[in-house]
Formats: C-alpha cells, structure tokens, sequence
C-alpha cells in the first residue's frame, strides 16, 4: 500500500508542480523561508514529518488530492490494513483514485487495470518497455 508521504508526492507530480513550486505557494504558519518549506515539504513526502489537519489544509489549497484517501493511508500506516474497511485503490503512477480521479480534457479517468488509471495507462507500457 502506498504511504501517505507517496501519495502527496504522485499527487503533486500529477499536478505538475515541483517542490519548489509548492513551497512558493503554500502557506506556514509560523510563516517559514523559502529553502524551510522546500525542506519541509520534502520531510512530508518521506513520511517524516507529521501531517496535522493544519498541514493538510494548506497543501489542499496548492494542489488537488482526497483528504479522505489521505486519512485511510495514514490510518493503514498507523494500525495497519484491517484498520479500514475498504483500502482506496490508488494509481501507482499518479496517485489518483475514484475520490480524486485525473481529468484527461473531456472526462475523468478510469481504471485501465488494478492499479493503473486510464489517464496514466500509456505512460505504464512505456515505462515497460524501457
């Protein structure tokens, strides 16, 4: 199962920003440099450091993830898998699941295999092939 810090990080990458980009955007408080939030958003992304709900909210106002597939990662993580009733399937590529599916222009994604959305699909066979 994916770990939380993981899912932020497909989450980001999905929503083609980096970390600096996300540092630029996000707001801390106490209010942190610009080298600190990098860091700090690192941290998060390695399971690190902690996500409060203060943490999570100011991500959510950078970039688009399902806080509750977030909540469920962090509860499998803490008390493991027969903590949740039913684990969010999640796209190994991108993060994305049916809370927070890609939109591909038209329409939201699907799932092209178990873990695999259809948005994401392609960029897997090349991945493959590589």
């Amino acid at each position: 199962m994916m770990s939380p810090g993981t899912y932020l990080n497909k989450r980001r990458v999905a929503a083609g920003l980096s970390i600096i980009d996300v540092a630029a955007l996000v707001n801390t408080s106490p209010r942190l440099g610009g080298i600190d939030k990098v860091a700090w958003i690192d941290r998060i992304e390695k399971d690190i450091a902690a996500l409060s709900p203060d943490v999570v909210a100011a991500l959510s106002d950078v970039f688009r993830f399902s806080r509750r597939v977030l909540e469920q990662l962090i509860t499998i993580r803490s008390y493991g898998p027969s903590a949740v009733q039913h684990a969010p399937q999640l796209c190994l590529i991108c993060g994305c699941s049916q809370n927070d599916a890609c939109f591909t222009g038209e329409a939201t994604c699907g799932w092209a295999s178990d873990d695999v959305c259809t948005a994401c699909a392609p960029k897997s066979l090349s991945i493959k092939e590589s």
